[in-house]
């Protein structure tokens, strides 16, 4: 995505980042009831914060840092979700769009 920073922050802070994890958070009572797709859900939300945080540290760029950063909060968030703590999650969506 290019164009101008506070136009493409915009839209990935207001779009992209909240609609997933909230989708997931909305389902959370249905996902609750198989096992295997809530330990599919914190799989995936290790292997988010790992390769976010690994690729946000190789960037010179501070715009693919900031986005990578943001990558890995997605993960810890996913994480909390696949841990049940469906609260916790919700709350570092929230804190993360502040």
């Amino acid at each position: 995505m290019e164009g101008p920073t506070p136009i493409s922050a915009l839209i990935h802070a207001a779009t992209m980042v909240a609609v997933g994890i909230f989708l997931v958070a909305r389902l959370f009572p249905l996902f609750i009831v198989i096992p295997y797709i809530v330990n599919l859900i914190s799989l995936i939300g290790i292997i988010t914060i790992l390769f976010g945080a690994t690729f946000a540290l190789a960037q010179k760029d501070i715009k693919r840092g900031f986005a990578y950063s943001t990558m890995s909060q997605l993960g810890y968030m996913m994480l909390a979700l696949g841990m049940g703590s469906y609260h916790a999650a919700l709350f570092h969506l929230i804190t993360h769009a502040y």
